[in-house]
Parts: structure tokens; C-alpha cells; sequence
């Protein structure tokens, strides 16, 4: 019979699932971790339920980076925030094989085991999208000074692209709100950024632009149709540097609006 742990799809849901699955003493390989809503339960086997628990996720994090190294511990946090099916599985095969190596650092460059190289391309995946954000965000000022923003990430990347901002504009009130998962990277001035789970954007309650930012919004609309050349568009091209799925929070993809005014 497999005990099959479900667990939370973050790192600290999945993080307490390892926790849970090794602490059961069922043996690893009468476990299995699923982060997925199962609907159609598997015949010969049993189901427990996991709620995240930031001490027991917390443990475990701490004896992957003492035991395994930084980067292994890397590895596993950023492909927690890829959507996969199989990755909660996945990081507590990986974490048991690492913990069981003289030099648990070695795990990292086991890729021809199937856990570590998902792991592995989850981690270059995860990468790859909070890369591409950090270019792709547009913070516009809001009428109370504080610069706001949205993605719609397909990874949960609020904690690998907020250092990036936090670092560019420490002086800055800013809220990154990821419009997926509900929830916000919130930056104070002059503090830590922390991320703000159960955002309802349906509730938020947000102030207008700032009338500086209204005319700087459309002044850079006009600048980028203006430095277009028709005749060589080519959209194809295009698209593949800037894909249409980022363009919907793009201050540039937008409608112009009326003339300019300041």
C-alpha cells in the first residue's frame, strides 16, 4: 500500500510534505508526494492530507543547505515555483538520495537520475520566466506616490524577481501583485520586501494615476509606434523576443488614450 502525502503546490507546503513522508517511517519507497488536486483516487493507496507548516518546512530546508550545499537548495526552491505534476515527488526523491551520499553536494550533478534532472530543468525553467519578467514589468506611480504592478506569471516568481527590484529601488513604496496566484511582493521604503498572500484583486481599492504618470504613460506609447518602421515589421520575430503572454501588462501594448496634457 502507498501513503501518498498531498501537500500544498509551494515550497513550504512540499517542504513540510518531505518532512511528513520521511518522518512516517512507512520507507521511501511506500511514499509519494502529490502538490495536484487529485479528483481520481489510485487504487491501493492511502492519502494524507499536509498543512503547511513553516517549522517543519524550515527543518527541512536548513538540512538540504547544511547537508547538500546552496545549490542544491536553490535548485529545489526555484522548481517548486514551476507548475509540474510530478515535482513534489520529484525534490523528496532527490533530497533522500542527497541526504544518503558521503557528499551530499554531489547531488547536484546526478542528472542522469530522472528526479534530479526534472529538478534540474525546473530550475532553468523558473529562471528563465523570472528573467524575462525582470525586463518585462511596468510600474506605474499611483496618485498616493506608490509604484504598483501585475504579472500573470505561469511560475511563482514573486521571490526571485522582488530582490531585483528591491535592490533598484530601495528608496521606493512599490506592490508587485501576481494577478495567478494572489498574492503580492510589498516593498516599503527603505525596508524588506515581504510577500502578501490571499490578495482579492476584486477588493483592491486601488488610486488613480498621478498626473505625471499619465502623461509619461503616453508619451512612451507614442515614442514606441513613433520609432516603428511599418514596411519592416515583421511579427514573428517579434514575438519571439517579447511573447504575446507578457504584452497584456505592458504600458506600450496599451490603447492610446487622449492628446497629450501636462
Amino acid at each position: 500500500m502507498i501513503r501518498v502525502f498531498r501537500c500544498e503546490d509551494t515550497l513550504t507546503g512540499i517542504l513540510t510534505g518531505v518532512y511528513d513522508a520521511w518522518d512516517s517511517r512507512l520507507g521511501h519507497q511506500n511514499v509519494r508526494l502529490s502538490s495536484v488536486a487529485v479528483e481520481d483516487l489510485e487504487l491501493f493507496c492511502e492519502y494524507t492530507d499536509v498543512e503547511p507548516d513553516v517549522e517543519k518546512a524550515g527543518k527541512v530546508f536548513r538540512t538540504v543547505k547544511r547537508r547538500m550545499g546552496e545549490e542544491a537548495a536553490l535548485m529545489i526552491a526555484y522548481a517548486s515555483a514551476c507548475p509540474h505534476d510530478g515535482k513534489a515527488d520529484a525534490i523528496y526523491r532527490m533530497i533522500v538520495i542527497g541526504l544518503h551520499l558521503p557528499d551530499g553536494r554531489e547531488i547536484c550533478h546526478m542528472l542522469t537520475r530522472p528526479e534530479v534532472n526534472l529538478i534540474f530543468e525546473l530550475r532553468k525553467k523558473a529562471w528563465h520566466i523570472a528573467h524575462r519578467y525582470m525586463g518585462f514589468v511596468r510600474f506605474r506611480e499611483l496618485e498616493n506616490g506608490v509604484l504598483f504592478s501585475e504579472i500573470e506569471a505561469e511560475a511563482d516568481i514573486l521571490a526571485m524577481i522582488a530582490p531585483h527590484f528591491a535592490d533598484r529601488m530601495p528608496g521606493e513604496n512599490w506592490a508587485l501583485l501576481d494577478r495567478n496566484r494572489q498574492k503580492a511582493a510589498v516593498h516599503p521604503a527603505g525596508k524588506n520586501w515581504f510577500i502578501l498572500e490571499d490578495v482579492d484583486e476584486a477588493k483592491l481599492s486601488l488610486p488613480g494615476l498621478s498626473r505625471e504618470e499619465s502623461y509619461f504613460q503616453e508619451l512612451w506609447r507614442r515614442f514606441h509606434r513613433a520609432v516603428g518602421i511599418r514596411e519592416r515589421e515583421n511579427k514573428a520575430l517579434q514575438q519571439a523576443f517579447l511573447p504575446l503572454k507578457f504584452r497584456n501588462v505592458m504600458t506600450e501594448f496599451q490603447e492610446m488614450s487622449t492628446p497629450l496634457k501636462r
